[in-house]
């Protein structure tokens, strides 16, 4: 009519767009149904496939290898801030700079010990509300940190900042170093 001609569908344009004029691609309906297949397996991939019964002996050996590492990790951390207390033969003042080792060895080890009981906490919930209550958990730890390190600058210096700052990150090697912290307290049989 009036020389009008028919306009091609949407969904003819956006194949056009997408995949040129090959006969050989896909109908958008075969992609809408891989795609929903790929979500489905991703959702399969997220499913607990060992789940440990409750009460079981295998439930106890767990939580106890669990409290094992988290007791190397503290004394790792302990030990690994003892030996940045070397540092006082440069600092000026030492006694500013022991003392910001210290306060950061206590936030290290709090954090740790934060650590442990939200994901022991996180691994009872369901997926969404335990990620939120990680993400939760975790931010408390960055404003702990943040309050701890604005505090002893401002009470003590920057020496202390900077010896609280390098204890906090001490939690990183103690981690690498489990394996060598748990050979070693086996042998000396300390309790953490």
């Amino acid at each position: 009519m009036f020389g009008r001609r028919k306009q091609p569908r949407l969904r003819d344009v956006m194949r056009g767009m997408s995949y040129g004029a090959d006969p050989e691609l896909r109908d958008l309906e075969d992609i809408d149904r891989e795609l929903s297949e790929e979500e489905a397996e991703a959702l399969e991939e997220n499913r607990v496939v060992d789940p440990i019964e409750e009460n079981s002996d295998r439930a106890y050996e767990e939580l106890r290898e669990a409290e094992a590492v988290h007791g190397d990790l503290k004394c790792g951390c302990v030990a690994l801030c003892v030996i940045l207390l070397l540092g006082m033969i440069w600092a000026r003042p030492a006694w500013r700079y022991a003392a910001g080792v210290a306060v950061g060895a206590v936030v290290a080890v709090y954090l740790l010990v934060h650590m442990y009981r939200s994901i022991g906490w996180a691994l009872t919930m369901e997926p969404q509300r335990a990620e939120r209550y990680a993400r939760g958990r975790s931010a408390i730890r960055y404003a702990v940190v943040l309050l701890a390190l604005i505090a002893v600058m401002v009470g003590l210096g920057k020496t202390a900042g900077i010896g609280c700052i390098l204890s906090v990150i001490m939690i990183k090697p103690a981690a690498y170093l489990q394996p060598l912290t748990a050979k070693i307290r086996r042998k000396l049989g300390v309790r953490g």
